[in-house]
């Protein structure tokens, strides 16, 4: 496969994980899964991490119209701050978004009086009229966006903002080339991407998924902006429990790959099939010492993060009940198994319980709260390294 931003044949491969079904594709009933090869390689021409075979476009589109992705937010009020004292920046500017993930940004503006501001609409701008269609459309479409079509009801933006979309997008280059259309000459186009430096070097299986087909890190991301023609005006990186995010603020230069580097060194990532095996074999023995001991698996939690730390260990035969609070989801089956989705008051009755948790860090500690106030005997163990509750 060519690199996804430099269309060079130059893509190294770094571990085929295996092959699974779309994280989000839950079952009614026991049915063959469709799967794909969810491998990662590296460019050697641009150093950037990216999945070396994608999943058909298509297959990553919701079989239900109520999936959904939440990111952190505990961030925002200081991003809208450094935003609304950005040089021509005021209460008159317009300020934008591209999808639903910045409707709480853009929310965060109007209580502090900016009151022209305006996101891309997905069934009148973007022609999307299936309302299953999630960001794997909304991509698509603002790559082969109709600009005259969005500017003549929305005037463009003085600064538009972009949060956790950009690693999703096919073609790259040219979904870059619309979000600068959509901005004035002297606008701002801010980009927000999880950073995938620590899970690359400390094999956080989570942060793999079929649906990022890029795993930026801070350098390789300024290198991709500054070849598109965009120059840094900004950079910060907000520090969460589990997953880091990039803040970079940048606007249209005047020369094309201002400053950009091309020898750039390769990110450090310790994902291979020899710890692989290694991670995989200590992580079932853990389990099943608990299994000896008359304990219930429990996995807590159903997103696309805790499907992907089951596939890629392999633990579906390990795991006695599924559990997800999310009403939409009870009684489907669990993509890549037979294992049914239950509500969490079915722990109630189980004497020893070890709790897979796999969710972010704020869910992490409502769930342990409730849990320790009905149990006694339970154990808690985490997907995520980063988690004190770690299995590593």
């Amino acid at each position: 496969m060519n690199c996804i931003i430099c269309k060079k044949k130059k893509i190294k491969k770094i571990i085929n994980f295996g092959n699974f079904p779309v994280s989000h594709k839950f079952k009614k009933k026991n049915q063959k899964d469709k799967k794909y090869s969810l491998q990662i390689g590296i460019c050697k021409e641009c150093k950037l991490i990216q999945l070396s075979k994608l999943f058909p476009v298509n297959e990553l589109k919701p079989k239900y119209d109520w999936i959904n992705y939440n990111e952190p937010e505990e961030h925002l009020n200081k991003l809208v701050k450094k935003i609304s004292t950005l040089k021509n920046i005021n209460k008159n500017s317009i300020i934008a978004g591209v999808s639903y993930k910045e409707i709480s940004l853009i929310n965060r503006f109007k209580k502090i009086g900016f009151v022209n501001n305006w996101i891309l609409d997905m069934k009148k701008d973007l022609n999307i009229k299936d309302k299953k269609s999630n960001l794997e459309t909304i991509q698509d479409k603002i790559s082969n966006i109709n600009i005259k079509k969005i500017t003549n009801r929305k005037k463009k933006a003085d600064v538009l903002i972009v949060r956790h979309i950009l690693e999703h997008s096919y073609n790259t280059v040219n979904f870059i080339k619309s979000l600068k259309k959509l901005i004035n000459n002297n606008g701002y186009l801010i980009f927000e991407v999880p950073d995938c430096k620590d899970p690359l070097i400390t094999r956080d299986y989570p942060a793999i998924w079929e649906e990022h087909l890029m795993y930026f890190t801070q350098n390789t991301l300024k290198a991709l902006l500054e070849k598109q023609g965009l120059k840094i005006i900004y950079f910060e990186k907000y520090k969460y429990p589990y997953e880091d995010v990039l803040i970079f603020i940048t606007k249209i230069s005047d020369y094309k790959y201002l400053n950009y580097k091309k020898n750039l060194l390769l990110p450090k990532v310790n994902f291979n099939l020899t710890s692989l095996k290694k991670d995989r074999n200590f992580i079932r023995n853990k389990i099943k010492i608990y299994r000896e001991k008359k304990y219930t698996i429990c996995l807590f939690g159903t997103g696309h993060a805790a499907c992907t730390y089951l596939n890629i260990l392999k633990l579906h035969d390990l795991i006695d009940l599924v559990v997800d609070d999310d009403n939409n989801k009870k009684n489907l089956l669990l993509p890549n198994s037979n294992l049914k989705i239950n509500n969490s008051s079915n722990l109630k009755n189980l004497e020893k319980i070890l709790v897979i948790l796999g969710v972010n860090s704020e869910s992490e500690k409502k769930i342990i709260n409730k849990l320790n106030i009905i149990k006694k005997k339970i154990k808690f163990y985490s997907i995520y390294n980063r988690s004190k509750f770690s299995f590593k």
